[in-house]
């Protein structure tokens, strides 16, 4: 069974997301963005053993801690190839515009969508939802979505950005988020946690 542990860190409010088998305890850590020694503490004392740290995209907001995460716990690295850059690109992550440049370690393995990301005995679906950063992912499995910066309870991810593309971003949702089953738990990258059906219904921005 998939077991999913999101607690809100950093000052820009980031969920960051460790997902478990609970029969063998094996996690993946998703956006280890901030306060991650703390996290860290978390995974040992719940007998929990990380196989990966993905980020669901490369802005400083999600990849800040990845240095810590890594050293700590020594496994691969994963992001999508078109956000591989913005890992070791103060510029491209965006760090350099708060005045503390961030370096993340660079990908030790490249996630695309179509494959698969196992868990134990669990099995993630990867879908590539670009839009808010061309390499965008979003991990499916057992009605649970780690959405990253994608679908936010009642909002989407901000399309601002100099590689950002607001059409891509609503066109991927419609198609690929909001084909799954409404009642599948949306866990997002910032706020509360949310469902399909209900963003189908009430998201002002893309409507089912």
């Amino acid at each position: 069974m998939l077991r999913i542990e999101s607690r809100m860190v950093g000052p820009y409010q980031m969920n960051t997301i460790v997902a478990w088998c609970d029969e063998t305890r094996e996690a993946v850590w998703f956006d280890p963005g901030a306060e991650a020694e703390s996290v860290l503490r978390w995974i040992q004392e719940n007998d929990l053993r990380v196989t990966r740290i993905v980020n669901t995209h490369g802005h400083v907001d999600h990849i800040a801690e990845n240095s810590v995460a890594k050293a700590a716990l020594n496994v691969p690295l994963c992001i999508h190839a078109q956000d591989r850059a913005k890992l070791t690109d103060p510029e491209l992550n965006l760090s350099h515009w708060t005045g503390i440049p961030v370096v993340s370690p660079d990908a030790d393995e490249i996630l695309e969508e179509g494959m698969q990301l196992t868990c134990g005995k669990l099995v993630f679906e990867l879908f590539h939802v670009p839009g808010h950063s061309p390499g965008s992912l979003v991990f499916y499995a057992e009605k649970n979505l780690i959405a990253g910066d994608t679908l936010f309870y009642e909002s989407v991810g901000r399309t601002d950005f100099p590689d950002s593309d607001t059409d891509a971003l609503f066109s991927a949702i419609q198609k690929k988020i909001y084909s799954l089953p409404d009642d599948t738990i949306v866990y997002p990258g910032h706020g509360e946690a949310t469902t399909v059906g209900h963003e189908k219904l009430h998201n002002p921005f893309v409507r089912g």
